[in-house]
């Protein structure tokens, strides 16, 4: 069996296992659980050091960029959860 036959979309050994540390910078969104990274990874001065660095690749590599508002949701659900709100 090949490897790719046994890893999952978005999943990364470097993350998961290796350094468990990065994943304070992997966003869940509190309502609908979709995964991707801070924002603040790509600012300039993250990857001053390799250790950075190596985290900055690997989850640009398997997530994509996704921000959290102030309640812990993505923009998709936020959106709608506001919209839902100012129905009568």
């Amino acid at each position: 069996m090949s490897h790719s036959k046994t890893t999952k979309r978005n999943f990364s050994l470097y993350l998961e296992k290796w350094n468990a540390s990065a994943k304070k910078y992997i966003n869940v969104c509190c309502i609908c659980g979709k995964k991707g990274y801070s924002p603040a990874v790509k600012q300039e001065g993250f990857s001053s050091d390799s250790n950075k660095a190596v985290i900055c690749q690997e989850l640009t590599r398997t997530l994509r960029v996704m921000a959290l508002d102030d309640l812990g949701r993505c923009e998709v659900c936020a959106r709608v959860q506001d919209t839902m709100m100012q129905k009568p």
